[in-house]
C-alpha cells in the first residue's frame, strides 16, 4: 500500500469515530513508521513495508476501538508542554487552556499586588497539565501543589512535573481537598462534570478515559457542590477560584460561588462562545 494511501484509508476508517480523523491517522502512520507527522505529510508514491503497514492497521483498529490517541502515544502536547499520558488520567485538551490563561491573569495581577510568590493550589490535578503549565509559565512568581483522589493519577502528574519542570511539585492524595492546608491565593480545578447518563453513553461507546475523572453525578454539579464552600475557607483574603465548566453550567456554577460567598464573580467564554470557566474572589 502506498503512504498517501494509507493515509487516506485511515483516516476514513476513523471518520465515525473522531472528530479528527486525518490528524488522528498522520499520527498513527508517524508512529507505525516510527517517523514525524511532517514527514508522513510530505509522503511521495512510496510504498509502505509489510511490518509498517500492519503496524499501521494495528494502530487504527485501537483508536477504533475507542482508544484515544494520547493514549496509544503515551504522550499529549498541552500549553507547548509534552505530557505523559495514560489511562489513569483524562487527555489534556484544549478546553482547558482558558483555565490555565485566567489563572495566569488572576496570578499576575495577584503578585501586581504584592503577592509574591503567589500561592497556587491545582485540585483534581490528573495529569498535573495545569498545574505544570502554570508553574512552568510563572517561574519564581509562584509556587504551585496539586491534588487529586487517584494514587495513579498523582503518581503520573509527579512524573510529568519532574520530567517537564526538572523538580517535584508538593502532591496530595486529596478527595475534593480534604487535608490540603492553605492558606491560597489562587486555586484552580477541572473537576469532573460530566453527567452520568452522558458518562453511561461515552462508556458504551467505548470510552477508555477513567470515569473517576469525569462523572459529575446526576447534573454534573456533584463536585462543585463540595468544591466551592471548601475552597472559600482555603483562600487568603481576595484570593481567587478558576473552574473549568461544561458549556451549559455557568448560571449554576456561577450560582454555588455566590451562595459560598465570593464575589467579583465571572464566567468566561472559549474561543467558540461556549461558557467555560467560572471565576471569583474571596472578600
Amino acid at each position: 500500500m502506498m503512504g498517501r494511501a494509507a493515509l487516506s484509508e485511515g483516516a476514513a476508517a476513523l471518520a465515525s469515530v473522531s472528530d479528527t480523523p486525518f490528524l488522528d491517522a498522520s499520527l498513527l502512520l508517524a508512529r507505525a513508521l516510527g517517523t514525524s507527522r511532517e514527514r508522513v505529510l510530505a509522503m511521495g508514491p512510496e510504498a509502505l513495508d509489510e511490518a509498517g503497514e500492519a503496524a499501521f492497521r494495528g494502530l487504527i483498529a485501537r483508536r477504533i476501538s475507542g482508544e484515544p490517541v494520547a493514549y496509544i502515544l503515551g504522550a499529549k502536547e498541552f500549553r507547548g508542554l509534552e505530557f505523559r499520558v495514560d489511562a489513569r488520567v483524562l487527555c489534556p485538551r484544549p478546553d482547558t487552556e482558558p483555565l490555565v490563561e485566567t489563572a495566569l491573569e488572576a496570578a499576575l495581577s495577584l503578585s501586581a499586588a504584592g503577592r509574591a510568590p503567589v500561592r497556587i493550589h491545582d485540585a483534581f490535578t490528573g495529569s498535573g497539565a495545569v498545574a505544570v503549565a502554570l508553574a512552568a509559565e510563572l517561574g519564581d512568581g509562584a509556587s504551585v501543589s496539586m491534588s487529586d483522589l487517584s494514587p495513579d493519577a498523582l503518581v503520573l502528574a509527579r512524573e510529568n512535573a519532574g520530567m517537564l519542570l526538572g523538580r517535584e511539585l508538593p502532591a496530595r492524595l486529596s478527595d475534593c481537598l480534604e487535608g490540603v492546608e492553605g492558606p491560597f491565593d489562587l486555586v484552580t480545578a477541572n473537576p469532573p462534570y460530566v453527567t452520568s447518563s452522558f458518562c453511561d453513553g461515552i462508556y458504551a461507546a467505548g470510552g477508555r478515559e477513567p470515569r473517576l475523572a469525569l462523572d459529575g453525578g446526576a447534573d454534573g454539579l456533584d463536585l462543585y457542590r463540595r468544591l466551592v464552600p471548601r475552597t472559600r475557607g482555603l483562600l487568603s483574603p481576595g484570593g481567587v477560584l478558576a473552574v473549568e465548566i461544561g458549556d451549559e453550567q455557568g448560571a449554576a456554577v456561577s450560582a454555588l460561588f455566590a451562595e459560598a460567598g465570593f464575589a467579583e464573580l465571572a464566567v468566561l467564554r472559549d474561543l467558540a462562545g461556549r461558557d467555560r470557566v467560572v471565576r471569583g474572589r474571596a472578600p
